[in-house]
Protein backbone atom coordinates (compact mmCIF):
# COMPACT_ATOMS: atom_id res chain seq x y z
CA UNK A 1 0.00 0.00 0.00
CA UNK A 2 1.42 2.90 -1.09
CA UNK A 3 -0.03 6.13 0.96
CA UNK A 4 -3.52 5.10 0.41
CA UNK A 5 -5.06 7.58 3.12
CA UNK A 6 -3.24 10.75 2.08
CA UNK A 7 -6.27 12.22 0.29
CA UNK A 8 -8.56 11.67 3.08
CA UNK A 9 -10.29 14.46 5.58
CA UNK A 10 -9.19 13.76 8.99
CA UNK A 11 -11.61 12.02 10.56
CA UNK A 12 -11.87 9.60 7.66
CA UNK A 13 -8.09 8.86 7.93
CA UNK A 14 -8.44 7.68 11.33
CA UNK A 15 -11.42 5.93 11.03
CA UNK A 16 -10.13 3.99 7.68
CA UNK A 17 -6.81 3.46 9.85
CA UNK A 18 -8.09 1.20 12.19
CA UNK A 19 -10.19 -0.49 9.56
CA UNK A 20 -7.48 -1.64 7.54
CA UNK A 21 -5.36 -2.54 10.74
CA UNK A 22 -7.95 -4.69 11.98
CA UNK A 23 -8.43 -6.42 8.20
CA UNK A 24 -4.98 -7.22 8.29
CA UNK A 25 -4.47 -8.64 11.80
CA UNK A 26 -7.78 -10.69 10.68
CA UNK A 27 -6.26 -12.15 7.54
CA UNK A 28 -3.30 -12.53 8.84
CA UNK A 29 -1.66 -11.56 5.59
CA UNK A 30 2.22 -10.08 5.40
CA UNK A 31 1.49 -6.21 4.19
CA UNK A 32 4.03 -3.15 3.19
CA UNK A 33 2.47 0.23 4.10
CA UNK A 34 4.38 3.22 2.66
CA UNK A 35 4.01 6.58 4.66
CA UNK A 36 5.03 10.20 5.11
CA UNK A 37 2.64 9.81 8.61
CA UNK A 38 4.53 8.78 11.73
CA UNK A 39 0.87 8.58 12.98
CA UNK A 40 0.02 6.09 10.84
CA UNK A 41 3.72 3.77 10.86
CA UNK A 42 3.37 3.77 14.97
CA UNK A 43 -0.20 3.05 14.94
CA UNK A 44 -0.34 0.32 12.02
CA UNK A 45 2.82 -0.93 12.04
CA UNK A 46 4.40 -3.81 13.48
CA UNK A 47 7.57 -3.41 12.41
CA UNK A 48 8.40 -0.04 10.99
CA UNK A 49 11.23 0.98 8.69
CA UNK A 50 12.15 4.20 9.03
CA UNK A 51 14.37 5.38 5.46
CA UNK A 52 15.85 8.38 4.73
CA UNK A 53 17.16 9.27 0.74
CA UNK A 54 16.62 5.67 -0.05
CA UNK A 55 18.41 4.56 2.89
CA UNK A 56 17.54 1.84 6.00
CA UNK A 57 17.40 4.24 9.14
CA UNK A 58 16.14 1.84 11.80
CA UNK A 59 13.86 -1.57 11.94
CA UNK A 60 12.16 -2.13 14.76
CA UNK A 61 8.61 -2.10 17.07
CA UNK A 62 6.95 1.15 17.22
CA UNK A 63 8.12 1.56 21.17
CA UNK A 64 11.94 0.77 20.68
CA UNK A 65 11.95 3.39 17.76
CA UNK A 66 10.46 5.54 19.61
CA UNK A 67 12.12 4.82 23.03
CA UNK A 68 15.84 4.56 21.60
CA UNK A 69 16.36 5.69 18.31
CA UNK A 70 19.38 5.21 16.61
CA UNK A 71 19.92 9.03 15.28
CA UNK A 72 18.63 12.29 15.41
CA UNK A 73 16.80 11.49 12.28
CA UNK A 74 14.43 8.81 13.82
CA UNK A 75 13.91 10.77 16.66
CA UNK A 76 12.91 13.78 14.96
CA UNK A 77 10.32 11.82 13.17
CA UNK A 78 9.08 9.40 15.49
CA UNK A 79 6.74 10.90 18.01
CA UNK A 80 4.29 13.62 17.44
CA UNK A 81 4.75 16.70 18.62
CA UNK A 82 8.77 15.95 17.40
CA UNK A 83 11.56 15.37 19.93
CA UNK A 84 13.02 18.09 21.31
CA UNK A 85 16.64 18.58 19.58
CA UNK A 86 18.87 21.31 20.68
CA UNK A 87 22.52 22.04 20.47
CA UNK A 88 24.37 21.30 23.37
CA UNK A 89 28.25 20.79 24.66
CA UNK A 90 29.26 18.03 27.07
CA UNK A 91 31.79 19.04 29.49
CA UNK A 92 33.21 17.32 33.17
CA UNK A 93 30.19 18.21 34.92
CA UNK A 94 27.06 17.51 32.49
CA UNK A 95 25.51 18.50 29.32
CA UNK A 96 24.85 22.67 28.84
CA UNK A 97 21.83 24.02 26.98
CA UNK A 98 22.20 27.05 26.60
CA UNK A 99 22.76 28.43 30.10
CA UNK A 100 22.16 25.48 32.20
CA UNK A 101 23.94 22.76 33.19
CA UNK A 102 21.79 19.41 33.44
CA UNK A 103 23.87 16.26 35.21
CA UNK A 104 24.45 13.64 32.88
CA UNK A 105 25.87 9.67 33.60
CA UNK A 106 29.60 9.53 33.56
CA UNK A 107 29.90 6.97 30.98
CA UNK A 108 27.70 9.28 28.99
CA UNK A 109 30.37 11.63 29.26
CA UNK A 110 33.39 9.89 28.40
CA UNK A 111 31.22 8.43 25.42
CA UNK A 112 30.88 11.83 23.80
CA UNK A 113 32.79 13.10 20.83
CA UNK A 114 36.00 14.51 21.16
CA UNK A 115 34.76 17.86 20.51
CA UNK A 116 32.18 18.01 23.09
CA UNK A 117 29.17 18.76 20.52
CA UNK A 118 25.92 16.98 21.11
CA UNK A 119 22.36 17.42 20.03
CA UNK A 120 20.22 17.04 23.12
CA UNK A 121 16.62 15.01 22.63
CA UNK A 122 13.93 15.55 24.73
CA UNK A 123 10.61 14.48 24.37
CA UNK A 124 7.69 16.57 25.50
CA UNK A 125 6.95 14.15 28.29
CA UNK A 126 10.42 14.55 29.72
CA UNK A 127 9.62 17.87 30.97
CA UNK A 128 8.04 19.09 34.08
CA UNK A 129 7.01 22.50 34.10
CA UNK A 130 8.10 24.09 36.86
CA UNK A 131 8.24 28.11 37.82
CA UNK A 132 10.87 30.62 37.62
CA UNK A 133 13.13 29.53 40.07
CA UNK A 134 14.75 26.11 40.51
CA UNK A 135 17.28 24.06 38.68
CA UNK A 136 16.24 23.27 34.93
CA UNK A 137 16.06 25.13 31.68
CA UNK A 138 14.57 28.57 31.92
CA UNK A 139 12.35 29.50 29.21
CA UNK A 140 9.38 32.27 27.89
CA UNK A 141 6.29 30.89 27.03
CA UNK A 142 5.42 31.59 23.23
CA UNK A 143 2.05 29.19 23.12
CA UNK A 144 0.03 27.05 25.23
CA UNK A 145 -1.70 24.23 23.45
CA UNK A 146 -5.31 23.24 25.27
CA UNK A 147 -6.33 19.62 23.92
CA UNK A 148 -8.52 18.81 26.41
CA UNK A 149 -6.84 15.90 28.06
CA UNK A 150 -2.97 17.00 27.69
CA UNK A 151 -1.83 20.68 27.02
CA UNK A 152 1.87 21.12 24.96
CA UNK A 153 3.68 24.73 26.27
CA UNK A 154 5.80 25.99 22.78
CA UNK A 155 8.53 28.10 24.74
CA UNK A 156 12.06 29.93 23.48
CA UNK A 157 15.07 29.11 25.62
CA UNK A 158 15.68 32.22 28.19
CA UNK A 159 18.27 33.34 26.81
CA UNK A 160 17.16 33.62 23.59
CA UNK A 161 14.16 35.51 24.47
CA UNK A 162 13.31 38.80 22.58
CA UNK A 163 10.83 41.15 22.21
CA UNK A 164 9.77 38.88 19.16
CA UNK A 165 9.55 35.58 20.98
CA UNK A 166 5.64 35.42 19.54
CA UNK A 167 6.39 34.87 16.20
CA UNK A 168 9.94 33.25 16.98
CA UNK A 169 10.08 29.08 15.81
CA UNK A 170 10.10 27.34 19.79
CA UNK A 171 13.27 26.15 21.13
CA UNK A 172 11.56 23.59 22.87
CA UNK A 173 8.25 21.73 23.56
CA UNK A 174 6.88 20.87 26.55
CA UNK A 175 3.70 18.36 27.34
CA UNK A 176 2.09 19.66 30.96
CA UNK A 177 -1.18 19.32 33.24
CA UNK A 178 -4.01 20.88 31.43
CA UNK A 179 -5.16 22.17 34.65
CA UNK A 180 -1.84 24.41 35.09
CA UNK A 181 -1.01 25.66 32.26
CA UNK A 182 0.93 29.27 32.41
CA UNK A 183 0.31 31.46 29.83
CA UNK A 184 2.20 33.33 26.93
CA UNK A 185 4.89 35.58 28.27
CA UNK A 186 5.13 33.75 31.57
CA UNK A 187 8.82 33.03 32.52
CA UNK A 188 9.32 28.75 33.37
CA UNK A 189 11.89 26.50 34.43
CA UNK A 190 11.71 22.99 32.62
CA UNK A 191 13.20 20.22 34.17
CA UNK A 192 14.42 17.12 32.92
CA UNK A 193 13.04 13.78 34.17
CA UNK A 194 15.36 11.23 35.23
CA UNK A 195 17.14 9.30 32.69
CA UNK A 196 14.85 10.50 29.68
CA UNK A 197 17.69 12.72 27.87
CA UNK A 198 19.52 11.16 24.67
CA UNK A 199 22.27 12.65 23.08
CA UNK A 200 23.34 12.25 20.04
CA UNK A 201 26.79 12.80 17.93
CA UNK A 202 26.03 16.64 16.75
CA UNK A 203 27.94 15.72 13.62
CA UNK A 204 26.78 12.31 12.66
CA UNK A 205 23.71 12.12 14.25
CA UNK A 206 24.39 8.64 15.55
CA UNK A 207 23.11 8.38 19.72
CA UNK A 208 25.66 8.28 22.19
CA UNK A 209 25.44 5.35 24.89
CA UNK A 210 26.65 4.12 27.96
CA UNK A 211 28.47 1.14 26.30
Amino acid sequence: MDEPLSNLDAKLRVATRSQIAALQRRLGITTVYVTHDQVEAMTMGDRVAVMRDGLLQQVDVPRVLYNSPVNSFVAGFIGSPAMNLIDGTIGSDGVTIGQSLIAIPRALQKAAPATGKVTVGLRPEALELRGSDGDGIPAIVNLVEELGAEAYVYSQLAEHASDAYTTATPDIIARVDPDRTPKSGDKITLHVRESSMLLFDAETGTRITEN
